[in-house]
């Protein structure tokens, strides 16, 4: 079996390890299984404990105590059947937020022009680049970015594993001359970037980074994006898996964006300047 397969149903990567190495191997002791696996002892513990509360995996009460799979068949029946449920409970949620968010555009001072777009459960190859590079390709002047303090590293694996192809969409429009703003609460963005600019042999081209991208850093749980002051994206939280999105809502409402480039000026103020170079 392709161990990747274990990623598919929501488990991540010591889950997936510690999971296949039961798999494998049989009934273990939590010591034995950490060399196995490779996973830290520090971290076994809390691995074996979610993977039980999954249903995949139980505890037989020995001394000292081991671990073992549950039939896969049982388990990944009962495991589907909370995951039903978790995602009926979570449309249910959903559907109030559209409730609520209509309630509000029904307000007065409320944005006019909104849009929301749900990511799929999984981009592939060249997906992602692809649809950030078409919300990008309108920006004319200025990006401005906030990066929140959830978004550290190991947080959250969706936000890490997508940094390499943010960082190259922020260096692209740096270079087409488009002012790059970017406030960061130390978040694998800072890293992937750094990387990126010191790999670029032209002098000449890190100069003119240098003039149209700056990074400060601010520890902020604010989340928001603004495109030359017009147009503002904000992020869509999974509220079963939090720190996961599920999309992005985007309202096209100059007046409304301006409350929120106040508050990023404000917040830019308070930043420290983060050397790309």
């Amino acid at each position: 079996m392709d161990e990747k397969l274990l990623a598919n149903i929501g488990l991540n990567k010591y889950e997936r390890t510690v999971y296949w190495t039961l798999l494998k191997k049989g009934e273990l002791e939590a010591s034995k299984l950490s060399q196995l696996s490779r996973v830290p002892i520090g971290k076994i513990y809390e691995v074996l404990s979610d993977l039980n509360k999954y249903g995949l995996v139980e505890i037989k009460p020995s001394r000292p105590r081991k671990f073992r799979t549950v039939e896969p068949k049982i388990a990944f029946e009962v495991m589907y059947k909370r995951r039903e449920e978790e995602a009926l409970n979570e449309l249910k949620l959903l559907r109030e937020a559209f409730a609520e968010i209509e309630l509000q555009l029904s307000k007065d001072d409320s944005p006019k022009h909104v849009e929301t777009t749900f990511w799929p459960d999984k981009f592939h190859d060249d997906e992602l680049q692809e649809t950030i590079n078409s919300f990008f390709e309108g920006i004319e002047h200025e990006i401005c970015v906030v990066t929140p303090s959830k978004y550290k590293p190991g947080v959250s694996e969706q936000y890490d594993d997508s940094m390499p192809v943010f960082s190259k969409a922020y260096l692209n429009l740096a270079q087409r001359g488009i002012h790059v703003k970017i406030l960061d609460s130390h978040s694998q963005l800072l890293p992937s970037i750094k990387e990126l600019v010191t790999s670029i042999e032209d002098e000449s081209v890190k100069s003119d980074l240098q003039k149209f991208m700056e990074i400060r850093i601010l520890e902020t749980k604010h989340d928001f994006v603004i495109f030359d002051s017009k147009t503002l994206f904000l992020d869509i939280e999974d509220q079963i898996d939090t720190g996961t999105s599920l999309g992005m809502t985007q309202i096209h409402d100059e007046a409304y964006t301006k409350r929120f480039k106040t508050k990023f000026d404000d917040l830019w103020t308070k930043g420290k300047r983060f050397d790309i170079t």
